[in-house]
């Protein structure tokens, strides 16, 4: 068959038109998960959950009307489908059908978006076209905060009550959702920087980045250093590419950094060393101290769950109501975190283990892990290496990937994309 009547095959057309309409719709959804709010509340969360379910219609009927399908990771798109399996079986055991119902919806939205990209961007310039999608929502995010930061905030916008004006949440509804959000655009950004040639696309990365930082240091979150982290990691990812030999020793440098994390949270010494040097990364409201009381108080609620539902956690959507059964007495912790009110665990493994149980926790690692199982071609699979570094400690104090659609969303899409084509368009396909 030659080329021509390939492009002109009236079986082909089908297949090629709901293709387009799939991966523009991905690529919406890519832009409304962060914009929207983060996609944690209302009308952004129902939002991204039709937009996310709609691409994944779409892709199915696509994949049904090309007649095969083409999986550059199987193991990542198993573990995907078995993470999705295991969050709708909760669903039957969770005291209330409705918000699990409601977050099993956001899930699959999320994992089928990046699963449908995974299927869909098969060529150089369609990952093209999904991470400059990545970074103009990222650009997008900086405006907003920029905006905030002279007083203007666009309508529908609107920040939790009793955030100073003074800390940025930029489209996201808390500042430390907002920094949370900046860990895979500023990693995606210097992956840009570092991998790509000098063109006129340079000095809008760079501005980027720099708005990314910034803005970063202004929300006064707990994630501060770790999109700092984020946009330095690409560094020693890149020189991985060029010589071993530097890649390791920057390898070494980076791991002493963690020691030097570790050492700051875990010691007297780091601790007030930490205290008195805070406000240079824009940390203002917290000490070391209190941070580690009020994560450990939020902590205790998440093992717990977990402590009496090993095997099944008490189901997806379930803490922000379950936790209230593990608060301490008043009389015993006055003024503490058991008094407040908590949504989320502020842990992705605790978020996991507390609603999903081992197994949820197991399938959720499972599914981060085989995506780096690859050789990492490409933007996106060089920049998913530093987010996940990343994200995977943050993970030890915030659920940035459990409990917040629109960041999860940015970061599986970056898991999905495939690290290179495993086919070319023909003449005229798009």
């Amino acid at each position: 068959m030659t080329t021509a009547s390939r492009v002109l095959s009236p079986t082909a057309r089908p297949a090629r038109l709901l293709e387009r309409a799939a991966l523009g719709t991905a690529l919406v959804t890519l832009l409304w998960g962060p914009l929207a709010q983060g996609s944690t509340f209302g009308w952004g969360f129902s939002g991204l959950t039709l937009l996310g379910g709609l691409t994944c219609l779409l892709t199915l009927l696509a994949v049904a009307a090309r007649g095969r399908v083409q999986v550059a990771q199987p193991l990542w798109v198993v573990s995907a489908l078995a993470l999705l399996a295991w969050i709708w079986a909760s669903v039957t055991w969770a005291p209330y059908t409705l918000e699990a119902q409601r977050w099993a919806g956001v899930w699959t939205a999320v994992l089928g978006a990046s699963l449908s990209l995974h299927l869909l961007c098969r060529t150089r310039a369609r990952q093209t076209a999904a991470v400059a999608t990545l970074l103009l929502g990222g650009g997008a995010a900086v405006v907003v905060a920029v905006l905030q930061a002279r007083g203007f905030t666009l309508p529908g916008y609107e920040a939790l009550p009793g955030t100073p004006r003074e800390y940025l949440t930029g489209p996201y509804f808390h500042p430390s959702h907002f920094s949370g959000y900046l860990i895979p655009v500023a990693a995606l950004t210097s992956t840009a920087l570092l991998c790509s040639r000098p063109s006129w696309s340079t000095p809008a990365l760079l501005l980027l980045q720099v708005g990314v930082q910034v803005m970063n240091l202004r929300t006064d979150g707990s994630s501060i250093p770790a999109v700092i982290l984020a946009g330095v990691l690409p560094i020693v990812v890149w020189a991985w590419t060029k010589r071993a030999w530097l890649g390791a020793a920057l390898t070494v440098l980076a791991l002493g950094g963690v020691g030097a994390a570790l050492f700051v949270t875990t010691t007297p010494t780091g601790t007030a060393l930490f205290n008195a040097h805070k406000a240079e990364l824009g940390i203002h409201s917290q000490d070391m101290e209190g941070f580690l009381a009020v994560r450990r108080s939020i902590h205790h609620f998440g093992g717990q769950m977990w402590a009496e539902h090993p095997a099944t956690g008490v189901g997806v959507g379930q803490f922000v109501t379950e936790f209230q059964k593990y608060r301490l007495p008043a009389s015993d912790t006055p003024g503490s975190v058991d008094q407040a009110f908590v949504n989320y665990a502020h842990s992705d493994y605790l978020q996991m283990l507390s609603e999903l149980g081992t197994p949820g926790l197991a399938l959720f690692l499972l599914f981060l892990l085989t995506s780096v199982l690859r050789k990492p071609r490409g933007l996106a699979p060089l920049a998913w290496i530093s987010a996940l570094a990343t994200l995977l400690l943050t993970g030890l104090y915030d659920s940035h990937l459990t409990a917040i659609p629109g960041t999860m969303l940015v970061a599986f899409a970056l898991a999905g994309l495939p690290s290179v084509p495993v086919e070319e368009e023909t003449p005229g396909g798009g």
